[in-house]
């Protein structure tokens, strides 16, 4: 249970820094080494025979950092390590379908490959011993590999095709293997193996082709081809010179390919792919690029190749920033590996894995563009099929549940490989016969599950009676065949949540519009039944309420007609081209003129708005009229979220000539409202053109609005709202001289001033206060690095009574950027009874951090988010007002005291309300004081004996209970008013 509040503070102080870590410190060789990485959580759990999934939250001066890792015990006989591949070699697939066709249990992504084109990787590919394609050779060499060899050893090599091709002239060395790149002047060979896709290749013009069936020639063609190749025969392809060697080839002549990987060391593999880089070598840290922050993935190996990792670090979003291959390459050698490659990365970042006893994978990190992207191939952890007996149980509680209400217990059975094993009849203890727990009375249950021998043990947390119920989200909008998800949590009287079981719940809502059905874990999945519509779901739980909106369908909004494009500007990757005004179908249109011709690599061209354009409501898609060309553009959406996240939105290929609208549908999970930078034409196939697109009347598809209840306000047990003049711990936030007198006055044991600058603005409050207790100073927006000569520490503790205060620097809105050398140390700092004072974090992966540090008896002050008290897991965070409208006292309980200059009292329809004169509302969570006259009770609008009105200050509602004179007097500080009633 976490208390409610702290116990009063004492007079007795002592003073003690935090212990500050250099931002950065010089070895011996006098290079600057960055500050280690705060961890934040690092949580494991087997997935299969020898393997752990972990997943990791880390800080550091440049970021957040969010990875996920699977960490294999290659010599465990019960694993083994292949190749994750499409069907054909010129073929993408997600790891996901890959890892379920081939039922791995676990995996990620491999090399980069020939995205958008044929999907071949670029590098060696070896299958269970079997050489599937040759590494790239020209223009750019593909030999750095990575694999497990026939002894299971993890090993880091250089790879080659060695191979022979006989003719009737003689025998000739194989220059490529199922690949879509070739030398100039060579022969390559595909086997059909490669699929139906082009065999072009790149920067080659000169091209023969010889099919061979049963080790004959049975065709000739002049240039490159496609489609399938006999099952028992390949396709022989030269290129310049040899092309004409083999045009010279007759009809009904031998022809035999002969081929094998060679690798430097020699070595012979069970699985081999291509690699970008090799990160760590022989334990050493390799030197790489150090600019570009993306998603990444990477393999690496203990120094006896026994132990393999498989990295993905998510990247491009808020919540993880990505690393440069530099920094990866820092990651794997701190996470252990001796020897470690670089992979694909980018949104190709991708890492699956089943859950113990489940038969499925999923994908565990978060993909960069949105959605699991198609790849050329993977590695994959496999293990034999199990016995299917009982050996281990995973039970999933749910973690806490409240008084009187209930929380569905999992039980999932495997066997000794982690596949499904069946539990028979389970036996619970402290559930019923179905895993049904019921909270009788607030503390800790013991929960276990037994069968066939097997018990697992758990805890739930029962929590005090729910007080509250809120749905996130407020409102879902959806489309056909979409499903949203909606989750009820509860709160206790001090702000402990848990979620609410579907069992606890009653739904009202029109079943005409949506189906709403309880998912596994809780959540209530909305499925649209009708086109389009609006309502709203009441959700019940025993007597507390509340409600959520659903929306189906949308309503077109305006963005821009592209009338004029004047200030619209033009920008390109690998490209060229201009901007100008056409004929569009409602008054003009932009024209984006581009030249594709100077490059095969993707290349872009950009048309940017001459600023943000903004999009009403809540944008679900785009729709734009473009008059296309037939080649194939890819078109984009450049776009702003509400977090200032930049994103592009994706369209259609343009497939067609003349006008037609297109649609880009944005993801869910870019947050409302929007904006729009631009729009984007991208060609990331080799084909080499110059062209235009036109484009008019760019429009969003916006949800439905829908008006939602709202639901009671939330009046925290800690904001005392009559004002009284105890002493305590005063806070003043960016400090007036009228808050300084005021909080003087009131008699601190000592005092806070949160966002100050200056020498002359210290001089000031020394002046004051004249040392009749402690003050203490917080840094605000105006930080510098003159702050600390004149106010001291930057950040510091000091312990009173038992309670431990931490004031922080969060000057620029995250503790990270205001100065990282407090984050080493701080969790330490944060046990037992703990006050953090801050000026305001605003970086939502620091308010998790500290909601996840914090004991259960803190409390946080700081200067962000609207005045009063909000609660994180039953932690108060406690918001205190700047000094232009008010001060802090912190004694127990907290006072929020106005600074006024008079009052103004408005009465109508049975309801007082009160403000300063300049406007500030005098209700919660302001403190001030109401007082009746004869008769008149102030509490809530009750009538009791001899009552003349009763009146409640929090609502400002009264109720006339008999004849007779009353008034109300309310008093905020030294200012007073008195209304009759």
């Amino acid at each position: 249970m976490r208390p409610a509040s702290l116990s009063a503070l004492a007079a007795f102080l002592v003073v003690i820094s935090l212990t500050a870590t250099p931002s950065a410190t010089a070895d011996s060789t006098g290079e600057t080494t960055p500050p280690p990485p705060v961890q934040v959580d690092d949580t494991a759990k087997p997935v299969g025979p020898g393997t752990t999934l972990s997943t990791f939250t880390r800080v550091d001066p440049n970021g957040w950092l969010r990875g996920d890792v699977l960490t294999a015990d290659l010599s465990d006989p019960r694993l083994t390590v292949g190749l994750l591949t499409p069907p054909h070699v010129g073929q993408v697939e997600t790891v996901t379908a890959m890892a379920t066709a081939q039922h791995a249990f676990a995996g990620v992504n491999g090399d980069f490959f020939d995205i958008n084109n044929t999907g071949a990787p670029r590098g060696i590919e070896v299958s269970k011993g079997q050489l599937i394609k040759g590494p790239w050779t020209d223009p750019q060499p593909w030999r750095p590999s990575v694999g497990v060899d026939v002894n299971d050893i993890g090993r880091i090599v250089n790879a080659y095709l060695d191979g022979k091709v006989t003719l009737p002239s003689g025998q000739f060395p194989l220059d490529g293997l199922n690949q879509e790149q070739a030398p100039p002047n060579g022969l390559a060979v595909f086997t059909p193996a490669w699929g139906t896709a082009s065999r072009a290749f790149y920067n080659v013009t000169k091209v023969h082709e010889l099919t061979v069936v049963n080790g004959v020639v049975t065709a000739h063609a002049t240039g490159t081809g496609s489609g399938p190749i006999p099952d028992n025969g390949f396709v022989l392809s030269g290129t310049g010179s040899d092309a004409d060697l083999l045009a010279a080839v007759a009809v009904g002549a031998p022809i035999s390919v002969t081929y094998a990987p060679k690798t430097d060391p020699a070595d012979s593999f069970q699985a081999l792919m291509g690699v970008r880089d090799v990160a760590v070598r022989d334990g050493q840290v390799q030197t790489l690029d150090d600019t570009a922050l993306n998603p990444e993935t990477a393999v690496g190996f203990s120094q006896d190749g026994k132990k393999m990792q498989l990295v993905v670090i998510d990247g491009r979003s808020t919540a993880s920033r990505g690393v440069t291959e530099q920094q990866l390459a820092n990651i794997m050698q701190q996470r252990g590996a001796y020897n470690a490659v670089i992979i694909d990365g980018g949104g190709s970042s991708s890492l699956v894995s089943r859950d113990a006893g489940t038969p499925n994978v999923w994908q565990r990190n978060v993909p960069s563009d949105g959605v699991e992207r198609e790849v050329g191939n993977g590695i994959g952890l496999f293990a034999a099929p199990g016995s299917g007996r009982l050996t281990g149980i995973d039970l999933t509680t749910g973690d806490k549940v409240f008084t009187g209400l209930h929380r569905q217990l999992k039980a999932t059975g495997h066997d000794e490989q982690y596949g499904p094993a069946d539990l028979g009849a389970p036996r619970w203890i402290g559930a019923d016969r179905d895993g049904l727990v019921t909270g009788r009375q607030p503390g800790a249950l013991d929960v276990a599950v037994t069968a066939k021998g097997v018990t697992q043990r758990g805890k739930i947390q029962v929590l005090p009676r729910l007080t509250r119920i809120a749905a996130t989200p407020r409102t879902v909008s959806l489309l056909a065949g979409q499903t949203g998800l909606v989750q009820v949590t509860g709160y206790d009287a001090i702000g402990d949540s848990a979620a609410i079981d579907p069992v606890d719940t009653t739904l009202d809502y029109d079943r005409s519009l949506v189906s709403i059905t309880p998912n596994p874990d809780g959540t209530l999945a909305i499925t649209p039944k009708a086109a389009q519509g609006i309502g709203v779901v009441t959700v019940h739980v025993g007597d507390r309420v509340t409600a959520f909106g659903v929306t189906v369908g949308l309503k077109s909004e305006p963005v821009t007609g592209f009338d004029d494009v004047t200030g619209w500007k033009f920008s390109s990757a690998r490209g060229s081209g201009a901007i100008s005004p056409a004929p569009g179908q409602t008054g003009n249109a932009l024209r984006l003129n581009f030249d594709f011709t100077k490059s095969i690599d993707t290349r872009t061209a950009v048309a940017a708005a001459p600023t943000p354009i903004p999009v009403d409501g809540t944008a679900r898609q785009f729709e734009m009229s473009v008059n296309g060309d037939g080649r194939g553009e890819w078109l984009a959406a450049l776009i702003t979220d509400a977090s200032g996240a930049n994103s592009s939105v994706y369209g259609d290929h343009v497939s067609w000539n003349g006008w037609q609208k297109t649609t880009f549908t944005i993801p869910a999970t870019v947050k409302s409202p929007i904006t729009v930078r631009g729009v984007e034409a991208i060609e990331a196939t080799r084909a080499q053109y110059s062209g235009q697109l036109d484009f008019d009347d760019l429009t969003a598809g916006a949800a439905l609005p829908v008006t939602v209840p709202p639901d009671p306000p939330v009046l925290d047990p800690l904001v005392r709202e009559q004002s009284t003049s105890d002493g305590g711990l005063a806070v003043i936030s960016l400090v007036t001289a009228k808050a300084l007198a005021e909080a003087i006055a009131s008699h601190p044991r000592f005092l806070v001033v949160d966002g100050i600058s200056g020498e002359q603005a210290k001089a000031e409050v020394d002046a004051a206060v004249r040392g009749r207790f402690p003050v203490y100073y917080s840094p605000g927006a105006d930080y510098g690095p003159d702050w600390t000569s004149v106010f001291g520490p930057d950040h510091q503790t000091f312990v009173r009574d038992g309670i431990r205060y931490v004031l922080l620097n969060s000057a620029t809105g995250a503790l990270r950027t205001s100065d990282y050398a407090q984050l080493s140390g701080l969790r330490a700092q944060l046990t037992g009874r703990v006050v953090v004072v801050t000026y305001g974090i605003t970086d939502p992966n620091e308010r998790r951090m500290l909601d996840e540090w914090l004991p259960h008896n803190a409390q946080v002050i700081d200067a962000h988010g609207p005045v009063g008290v909000e609660r994180d897991e039953g932690v108060p965070w406690i918001h205190v007002p700047t000094a232009t409208t008010g001060w802090t006292t912190v004694n127990g309980q907290v006072q929020f005291r106005p600074i006024l200059d008079g009052i103004t009292i408005t009465v109508a329809d049975n309801r007082i309300t009160a403000a300063s004169t300049q406007g500030l509302p005098l209700r919660y969570p302001m403190s001030v004081t109401w007082s009746g006259s004869h008769g008149v009770h102030v509490g809530d609008t009750r009538c009791g004996w001899g009552d003349v009105l009763a009146f409640d200050p929090t609502t400002g509602d009264y109720e006339r209970c008999r004849p007779g004179p009353a008034s109300l007097t309310i008093t905020a500080n030294d200012a007073s008013q008195t209304v009759k009633l």
